[in-house]
């Protein structure tokens, strides 16, 4: 049997579509509420979506957008292998026969998670490099730092990451020739000072927030463009910064976001259109920022390796709860 292959669905926007002309001015309007709808509705109501239900015996979804996410929600819990409780890496999934296999990779590169390893636009203000461990930071600050020598241009580069402690992480920095990594935030500082060639920093700050959680940020103006790399506070005490935590830390603390503000998100491709929804429910509706996101080939990449299609499905449902967010902060 031929595996179907679907066209690939866009991920809603806050701002104009790609192609704006280089150098043009920040825009002045307010987020485009009915077209972010109008987006997520069409991801949800797509053939690949339809597809990938089929094949685990879901039926039709009717109703409103938001009763339609909500049953959505519902049915793609029987991908949740996390149960809430795990870290990705400590999740063991099901596996699928070949052709099962075939039709769920084929759907779910449809609806973003797979093929978007370059953007469409040639200009950003800023290019924000999501955080992770050694091996997932060396691949989203190469594809970065690609990204910019074929010709995109960008006034500066962040790395987002958090003050997570990953000491057991020492050896695999070793091997690549990194320093020593205590944080996730030192593997983002680690890996984007390898990609780009960055002096240690020179530009350090650091502080408290009022609920008592710390952060840092570190600067390499060194290179162009310049470098930051933030390990974001935490909003929730006892808990490590998670993805919104540190898109926030990057507005509050590195950068000051305003309406315009033209943003490339950088992570890995199966977290692309969960995060994409986070950074355009976050920084889209709040600041008024335009928001294009990319992720790295990790089928094919020297540091880490394929994703199971069990961990493509958890991404999937991922994408459906931040889809869910962002229609509710529209709505």
């Amino acid at each position: 049997m031929t595996t179907a292959v679907f066209a690939a669905v866009p991920l809603p926007a806050t701002g104009p579509p790609a192609g704006r002309v280089v150098g043009s001015a920040a825009g002045s309007a307010s987020p485009d509420r009915a077209g972010i709808v109008e987006g997520i509705a069409s991801w949800v109501d797509s053939p690949a979506m339809t597809a990938l239900l089929d094949e685990f015996g879901g039926g039709s979804r009717p109703g409103p957008l938001g009763d339609r996410l909500d049953a959505l929600e519902e049915f793609s819990a029987r991908w949740d292998h996390r149960k809430g409780l795990l870290e990705r890496h400590q999740v063991v999934g099901e596996s699928f026969a070949a052709p099962v296999d075939a039709r769920i990779r084929s759907a779910a590169r449809s609806l973003g998670l797979a093929g978007r390893v370059m953007p469409r636009s040639r200009s950003f203000d800023h290019i924000l490099v999501l955080g992770g461990g050694v091996r997932t930071m060396m691949a989203r600050a190469h594809l970065a730092a690609t990204i910019l020598r074929r010709g995109v241009r960008a006034g500066s580069v962040a790395g987002l990451g958090s003050l997570r402690p990953i000491p057991e992480q020492n050896v695999i920095a070793g091997g690549l020739g990194l320093g020593d990594v205590a944080t996730e935030g030192d593997a983002v500082d680690e890996a984007l000072r390898y990609a780009f060639g960055a002096a240690p920093a020179t530009e350090r700050r650091s502080g408290t927030t009022e609920a008592g959680q710390p952060w840092w940020v570190r600067s390499h103006p060194d290179v162009d463009p310049p470098v930051h790399v933030l390990a974001a506070p935490s909003t929730r005490p006892g808990e490590r910064a998670n993805t919104a935590d540190t898109l926030l830390g990057w507005a509050e603390l590195v950068r000051s976001a305003s309406v315009g503000t033209r943003l490339l998100v950088v992570t890995t491709d199966i977290f692309v259109p969960f995060q994409h929804c986070d950074a355009v429910r976050l920084l889209g509706l709040r600041y008024g920022c335009e928001v294009e996101t990319v992720g790295f080939d990790s089928t094919a990449n020297r540091w880490v390796p394929p994703p199971a299609t069990s961990a493509i499905l958890q991404e999937v449902r991922s994408a459906i709860r931040s889809m869910q967010a962002l229609y509710r902060a529209v709505a």
